[in-house]
């Protein structure tokens, strides 16, 4: 069932309430550069004060382009319906930085036969900057104790040998592993080593970079992305 629909909201006097400021919200919020379609009126006070921390913060442009085609990213491979709602300029021309909203669709099964599932939209934000070298292909997250096991048996990370806390703190692996050394100089592994979030996933095609992660947004990691990634555009 569709969150937009009356009868998902017949179940109880709560959803009855929550489809009230559902479509509150979709009124209010249309001056928002998102797609707020079939969302949650709490997702859509998220995405409003995003928008505001941003504003806040930076020089924020708008565009109607992609500035990053989702297909080409591995992080997105599990989302085949996932969408661009909107994207933010941050401080142009001065850095090349970006915020991405991707707008994601879940199913969540809640019994069989046909209309027995929720179906309900949520955002993720991502920032991504163009950065100076080209990198190949490459991952980067912080590494867990199961990482270290499996590179025992399969070793396919990717080491530095004169930045030994990096390698251990780091899950690094790219596809062309001679080029991602050459280009992750040691300002950008020192930029790395410095991100303040306990979860997220860089992934770079070349030489565009995107850093978020599935988390809720909050006005605090709208700011830290769009920081982080303005400074590291700018990087050599």
């Amino acid at each position: 069932m569709n969150p937009g629909s009356d009868k998902y909201y017949r179940s109880s006097p709560a959803l009855i309430t929550k489809k009230i400021r559902y479509i509150y919200y979709t009124i209010a919020m249309e001056k928002l550069p998102f797609d707020t379609t079939s969302l949650d009126a709490d997702d859509v006070q998220a995405l409003e004060a995003s928008y505001k921390a941003i504003k806040d913060n930076f020089k924020v442009g708008l565009t109607n382009d992609d500035v990053i085609k989702l297909k080409e990213f591995d992080v997105f491979s599990n989302y085949p319906k996932a969408t661009i709602g909107g994207t933010l300029l941050i401080n142009h021309p001065e850095s090349g930085c970006y915020l991405t909203y991707v707008k994601i669709n879940t199913t969540i099964q809640t019994g069989r036969g046909p209309g027995a599932a929720i179906s309900y939209y949520r955002y993720q934000l991502w920032a991504s900057a163009t950065l100076r070298n080209d990198f190949g292909r490459v991952i980067i997250r912080r590494e867990s104790f199961v990482d270290k096991i499996l590179n025992l048996v399969h070793p396919a990370e990717l080491h530095f040998k004169d930045d030994a806390t990096f390698s251990s703190r780091f899950y690094v692996v790219a596809n062309d592993k001679e080029k991602a050394t050459q280009a992750m100089t040691s300002n950008f592994r020192a930029a790395i080593r410095n991100i303040q979030l306990d979860d997220f996933m860089i992934e770079i095609v070349n030489s565009t970079l995107i850093i978020g992660s599935n988390q809720l947004i909050t006005p605090e990691q709208a700011v830290y992305l769009a920081d982080f990634a303005s400074k590291l555009s700018v990087i050599r």
